[in-house]
């Protein structure tokens, strides 16, 4: 039972070095597979990189005894304290006229 596996050790191995189209197609092959198990890792980590990112940005912090929740729930499921958001924040990005944040510039000759 050992004899069939050397020959067959010993037939992949003289595919490989034969430069012959079986050989290449299998040092392709081969090639390819290596390449797929070393971006693997490299892929799934970036991909859950990208999703612990999309969570992070929809949760929100307690003030008060400082858990983790949802950021669409006005108290908060541990503590029950009521979550303030901060209103200066947002008054500034969403309440300020274009026209008072673009500025206007004529030109003029100068002598």
């Amino acid at each position: 039972m050992n004899r069939g596996s050397t020959l067959l050790w010993l037939l992949i191995v003289i595919l490989l070095l034969i430069p012959t189209a079986a050989g290449r197609f299998l040092l392709d092959i081969a090639g390819g597979l290596l390449i797929i198990l070393f971006l693997l890792p490299i892929l799934l980590a970036g991909a859950g990189w990208i999703g612990w990112k999309l969570i992070q940005s929809k949760l929100t912090n307690c003030s008060n005894c400082g858990a983790s929740f949802p950021n669409n729930l006005a108290q908060c499921p541990i503590c029950g304290s009521e979550i303030i958001l901060d209103s200066s924040s947002e008054n500034i990005n969403n309440n300020i006229p274009a026209s008072s944040a673009t500025i206007d510039i004529k030109a003029e000759e100068s002598n």
